[in-house]
C-alpha cells in the first residue's frame, strides 16, 4: 500500500468523500452510473514551503468531483492532472 493510499484510509478523507459523494448525488459526473464511485482530485497542489502534495481533504471542494473507477480510469490514461504551487 502506497503512502497516499493509506491518507485515503483517513478519517479526514471519509469526511471530505461523504461530503463530495452527497454533493453531487452520488453519481458519476461523467457517465451518471452510482456504482463503484471515486472522489477525483481535478488538479494536485504542492505546498510551497515544504515541496509536497498537498493532503488529500485538504482541497477546496471545487477540486473534487465524484467519478465512477471506470470513468477514473479512463481519465488517468488520457489525460495528467496538471499540479500548482500554493
Amino acid at each position: 500500500m502506497t503512502q497516499y493510499q493509506k491518507l485515503l484510509k483517513h478519517p479526514k478523507w471519509f469526511e471530505k468523500r461523504k461530503i463530495i459523494l452527497m454533493r453531487d448525488g452520488n453519481e458519476c459526473k461523467i457517465c451518471g452510473s452510482g456504482k463503484n464511485l471515486q472522489v477525483h482530485h481535478r488538479q494536485y497542489h504542492i505546498k510551497k514551503r515544504s515541496g509536497k502534495f498537498a493532503l488529500p481533504w485538504e482541497y477546496n471542494v471545487k477540486y473534487l468531483m465524484t467519478i465512477c473507477s471506470s470513468c477514473h480510469q479512463k481519465g488517468h490514461s488520457i489525460y495528467d492532472i496538471p499540479k500548482f504551487k500554493i
